[in-house]
């Protein structure tokens, strides 16, 4: 099917795909790899981390919907707020953190995104509610390309 031919794609408010990711809800939008693209909302509580890292393939952006996310980078770090993008090409080392006292909402874009959504279901399925190691965690991301720094 050439882009031409694909239908346009409409997902409703309470639609989708709903993840828990290291204790954190991901609502998945969009995870279609002939759009070669992954699209979730993501609401991190305070005191959330994901430790710095990088993506094999997947380049990934962040628009910050609501709140205050501390990004963690190769430079140091720097802070995001509310009408904020972010964009993390692959290679690139890059991690977050929630340093509020309120949740943090944030879309979460990958681009071709394929490996990110396999990742990010894994994660879900092997926690399956229950908080995960740091080992373990390293051990499924790993197999999607993602490297801790």
């Amino acid at each position: 099917m050439t882009p031409a031919q694909r239908p346009n794609t409409i997902i409703a408010s309470e639609e989708g795909e709903l993840l828990n990711i290291l204790g954190a809800p991901m609502a998945v939008r969009l995870a279609d790899p002939a759009a070669s693209l992954f699209v979730a909302r993501h609401t991190t509580p305070p005191g959330f981390m994901v430790p710095p890292h990088k993506h094999e393939d997947d380049d990934e952006a962040f628009y910050i919907l609501e709140g205050t996310l501390t990004l963690l980078g190769a430079d140091g770090e720097t802070t995001a707020t509310a009408g904020d993008f972010a964009f993390l090409p692959c290679g690139s080392v890059h991690g977050f953190r929630n340093d509020t006292k309120s949740d943090v909402e944030f879309l979460v874009i990958c681009t071709p995104g394929v490996q990110s959504a396999e990742m990010f279901r894994q994660l879900d399925r092997v926690a399956n509610g229950a908080p995960l190691s740091p080992e373990t965690t390293a051990a499924v991301t790993s197999q999607y390309g993602v490297e801790f720094c």
